[in-house]
């Protein structure tokens, strides 16, 4: 099976869950066969064009970049001011660059031979319609977010929905990474629900199996301080872009609450986005300086050292397609208190969930899971078992199960 992959992060260059589900699920289809192409978007400044990737025992992932200045997890206004700083070469909108990297692809998509079109996410969408047009070969549009989850359904960019909702019109079939993410796609874009697969997320086990270490001088640095962090307190983390989406200023509303009762505690969180400098300003407002602490974007080993010395895992996310980082804190040894508003939680049972906006229920989880041992290591325990049936050679049987049934038609 040939697949022609339209994407916008891949790792190492990749700041978010979406980078890592690309990974996860290339390595897996690559591992049963699957040949695939990986079209990327990427700034001028690049050593090559094209390269490949081979994992062990599997087909060899190429990855072609596409010179392109399309930027993730920017919104359209921040795209224009951040296009206007760099000077880039390119349009000085998103939408123009959205289109003009259609163009592109719809030209290896000429080049590339391929038995289906796979694109993730709506900045892909119009270049898998243009690949469909010149292929004719059957277009999956994989939806790991719409516009209502990364808005909070607040403010939702039109032109945006727009593309979203001409792509998942044009797909011949759509995957969600959760069912609370499929009720979405048929809610606010009117669209069949038999045409919708859901296929959830998964985490990959060798991923965080380095213990936290890292020879790099930088990080191993980095590495200390977080230790150094762990002797003096209990530690809360949150990880994920400083965004509404991901609710980090209810996290924050809850530390106040929580530290009233606990003070031997440190809320980490760990990212960066357009809230920060709200954050660390809310944070002195409520008389958390010394109780909260922003080390920005971490990966990798940093991550993982994050995760294990962390006494439990905060996901306080507004809307949530799926939620991967939840499955890593697990991964590592960490239980985890996941929003209800998220896909994760309609699968992950060993776990405390709560209501995103509740602040009060939020802060007397953490201060159960800070003040009682046994039920930490429970949490810990069963939810490390569980994290093990989330598997990417499941997800990616799955999804060639979906390829076979359109190219088999």
């Amino acid at each position: 099976m040939k697949v022609l992959m339209f994407g916008w992060e891949f790792p190492p260059h990749n700041s978010g869950g979406l980078g890592v589900a690309c990974h996860g699920l290339t390595k897996a289809l690559s591992n049963q066969g699957a040949e695939i192409v990986f079209v990327l978007p990427k700034k001028i400044k690049i050593e090559k064009t094209f390269f490949k990737i081979k994992f062990a025992n599997s087909k060899p992932l190429k990855i072609i970049s596409i010179d392109s200045s399309l930027t993730p997890y920017l919104s359209s206004h921040q795209y224009s001011r951040n296009e206007e700083k760099a000077g880039a070469l390119y349009g000085r909108n998103l939408f123009e660059e959205v289109n003009r990297y259609a163009r592109l692809a719809k030209r290896v998509a000429a080049s590339e031979p391929h038995d289906v079109i796979h694109a993730h996410d709506w900045l892909t969408f119009p270049a898998g319609m243009e690949a469909k047009k010149n292929s004719k070969k059957p277009l999956v549009a994989h939806v790991h977010a719409t516009e209502f989850d990364r808005t909070g359904g607040l403010n939702v960019n039109q032109k945006v929905y727009d593309i979203e909702r001409a792509g998942l019109g044009a797909a011949d079939k759509i995957i969600a990474v959760s069912n609370y993410t499929k009720d979405k796609i048929v809610s606010h874009y009117g669209i069949d629900p038999n045409k919708i697969e859901v296929v959830h997320n998964a985490v990959d086990p060798d991923d965080w199996q380095s213990g936290g270490k890292d020879e790099h001088p930088s990080r191993t640095q980095r590495g200390a301080e977080i230790a150094e962090l762990k002797k003096k307190n209990k530690i809360v983390l949150f990880i994920g872009r400083l965004t509404l989406q991901k609710g980090p200023d209810y996290f924050l509303s809850a530390a106040r609450k929580v530290v009233d009762y606990y003070p031997d505690v440190l809320f980490v969180f760990a990212g960066s986005g357009d809230m920060e400098r709200k954050l660390i300003e809310g944070a002195a407002w409520l008389g958390l300086a010394d109780k909260v602490k922003f080390v920005g974007f971490l990966r990798d080993a940093e991550l993982e050292k994050l995760y294990r010395a962390a006494d439990l895992f905060v996901m306080p996310s507004v809307s949530e397609p799926f939620g991967i980082a939840p499955l890593e804190a697990l991964t590592c040894g960490t239980p985890v208190l996941i929003s209800k508003q998220s896909g994760v939680a309609e699968t992950l049972k060993h776990c405390l969930k709560v209501d995103f906006w509740d602040i009060d229920e939020m802060a007397n989880k953490i201060l159960s899971v800070l003040k009682y041992g046994p039920l930490r290591e429970h949490l810990k325990e069963q939810g490390g078992r569980e994290v093990g049936k989330f598997s990417w050679q499941e997800a990616a049987a799955r999804c060639l199960g979906i390829y076979k049934g359109l190219t088999t038609v």
